[in-house]
């Protein structure tokens, strides 16, 4: 009996599973995250069931001894995205043993937890196992992330080790588990959870094998307790230059490029103004002392510093908000500053007429020479990159390399090895 509720136990779980693909078209995105993220781990305490084997390799009954048992394991379990976990238990049910009546007494009669007499055939084993969880609240609703509440079903598999204590036998074979399951966030590191599932653990052959029992099927009752590790500081950094990649951010950094705009176009007209002036002054020199003509001449280079300066500053205003960062020497986009170039591709891709100049630094661990050619480096194969690998067209990008003049803080900070965007005010 115990055996068909756990093989409709699992069969339940893999339609859950199969059902759960089709059952949103629509739901907000889920931030994405490296792999040391979003781990937990924590403790559990099962209460265990499981009965008398009758049949096993041949051999009549009793073989393996069943009763009541409780005992303690430990889960490590990954949230992979909105509704979904994979996770790793060590369990062993088994600590403390009840026995069934009968044949399983031992001399004195007594059957109570912890009996371990060589008469009493009471098994005890221990599983470590992978298993896949599936929340029910986040794959069939949008997925929240302030919710407490998640009910969830899992199923998984793994090795067992079985010890029969009145035949001295030791048995490694496989475990099948599924579930159903209930886990309550109390606060942001700390859920508690709730479980109920079967088990079945047979030898290999057991599985195939015509005639050959399992050793038993079990009904579990677990409560845990699991602290989540929390998110890494690199992929928080990623994340929050991801949210500066917004349509928003995008124009606003418009708005200032239209402002200077105009700050440029008046300075431009009071430049033509005042050469207008200088002109004007040139043709009735003879009027006009020379004293005069230097301070027209000392209000002009005042002018053209003004503007230089505008134009210099361009690069403080217009920086996209992140930087393609290297290890020393180096200047391959590694892996994980690949996803800040696809970001910027994309970002040019839904803005036809965004161009952009591309500037490579470098700290101040070498020579002047050296620096400005590994800062080249960077800059070109950014480039080369962005148009090869992700279309962008070559005429849209420009690009410059500054070595080491240019510093943040330390001179050692590997800030100062990077590569920056700059958008190009025409």
């Amino acid at each position: 009996m115990l055996k068909k509720v756990s093989k409709l136990t699992v069969l339940f779980c893999m339609l859950v599973f199969a059902g759960s693909a089709f059952a949103q078209n629509e739901v907000p995105e889920y931030p994405q995250y490296g792999f040391w993220s979003n781990w937990s781990i924590g403790p559990t305490i099962s209460f265990d069931y499981q009965p008398d084997v009758k049949f096993f390799y041949g051999v009549e009954k009793p073989f393996w001894g069943g009763g009541f048992n409780a005992g303690t394991g430990i889960v490590l379990q990954k949230e992979v995205d909105r509704g979904t976990y994979i996770r790793f238990r060590y369990n062993h049910p088994t600590w403390f043993t009840k026995c069934n009546k009968g044949p399983h007494e031992n001399q004195t009669g007594n059957r109570g937890w912890g009996v371990t007499n060589d008469s009493i055939t009471m098994d005890r084993h221990s599983a470590v196992t992978g298993e896949f969880v599936l929340s029910l609240n986040n794959s069939f609703h949008n997925w929240n992330p302030e919710r407490r509440g998640n009910l969830y079903v899992f199923a998984g598999g793994g090795l067992a080790f079985s010890h029969n204590n009145a035949r001295g036998m030791y048995n490694a074979g496989i475990q099948f588990d599924a579930g159903l399951g209930f886990s309550y966030r109390v606060c942001e590191r700390s859920t508690l959870f709730l479980e109920v599932e079967g088990d079945v653990i047979a030898d290999a052959p057991a599985f195939w094998q015509k005639g050959v029992g399992f050793h038993h099927t079990n009904v579990l009752a677990t409560f845990g307790y699991l602290f989540h590790l929390g998110v890494t500081s690199a992929d928080k950094e990623l994340i929050a230059q991801r949210a500066l990649l917004t349509k928003e951010h995008l124009d606003a950094l418009t708005a200032e490029n239209e402002e200077v705009k105009e700050e440029l176009a008046q300075a431009k007209e009071n430049e033509k103004k005042l050469k207008d002036q200088i002109q004007q002054l040139n043709n009735n020199n003879n009027n006009v002392s020379q004293e005069a003509l230097a301070r027209a001449q000392r209000v002009s280079d005042s002018l053209n510093n003004v503007i230089g300066k505008l134009k210099a500053d361009q690069l403080n205003y217009y920086a996209i908000p992140f930087s393609v960062l290297y290890a020393n020497d180096d200047w391959h986009v590694s892996s994980y500053e690949m996803i800040k170039v696809k970001a910027i591709s994309r970002v040019m891709k839904d803005n036809p007429d965004l161009k952009l100049t591309i500037v490579g630094f470098c700290d101040y661990t070498a020579s002047d020479e050296y620096n400005m050619k590994l800062s080249e480096k960077r800059a070109k194969e950014v480039k080369r990159l962005m148009v090869d690998k992700y279309g962008v067209d070559a005429d849209r990008l420009t690009v410059d390399w500054k070595g080491k003049t240019v510093a943040f803080g330390d001179i050692q900070y590997s800030l100062n090895r990077r590569v920056s965007f700059y958008r190009v005010i025409e």
